[in-house]
């Protein structure tokens, strides 16, 4: 449970930097980080249940079998995920991109929902409660 816990606090620390980095004007840094956030919530979420992926497309498509498939979280959060992925790569990869700000404010807003959501998911389970199986990638 500690690393759970780790990694959601993690991803709060995430999204205080997106929150500096939209401050400071720099979007694509922002997009970034909020991806990064809602990944850490996703990767704590999946080891909650036995699954351990650090491949982002493994992370975001188990937690969309898991998770948003059987609605155990509201399934906005893995269209989330998908939505701040694609904006992460332009933000980090396309030098010439500019980003608007609505789209990276509602991923921070998204991740802290996310963020509050996982949390009380989380709180909701009976202590030792780690099941699931195995996934190493």
């Amino acid at each position: 449970m500690r690393e759970i816990q780790a990694l959601l606090e993690k991803a709060n620390r995430a999204l205080e930097s997106a929150e500096a980095e939209v401050r400071a004007g720099n979007l694509d840094f922002a997009a970034s980080r909020a991806y990064y956030a809602s990944f850490y919530v996703a990767q704590a979420l999946l080891i909650e249940k036995g699954y351990r992926f650090s491949n982002h497309g493994k992370v975001i498509g188990q937690y969309g079998l898991i998770f948003a498939k059987s609605e155990a979280l509201d399934p906005r959060f893995h269209k989330l995920l998908l939505k701040a992925f694609r904006l992460r790569q332009v933000g980090d990869y396309a030098a010439l991109a500019q980003l608007e700000s609505e789209p990276v404010l509602e991923l921070i807003q998204g991740g802290r929902d996310f963020l509050e959501a996982a949390s009380r998911y989380l709180e909701r389970l009976p202590e030792g409660a780690e099941g699931g199986e195995s996934g190493e990638d």
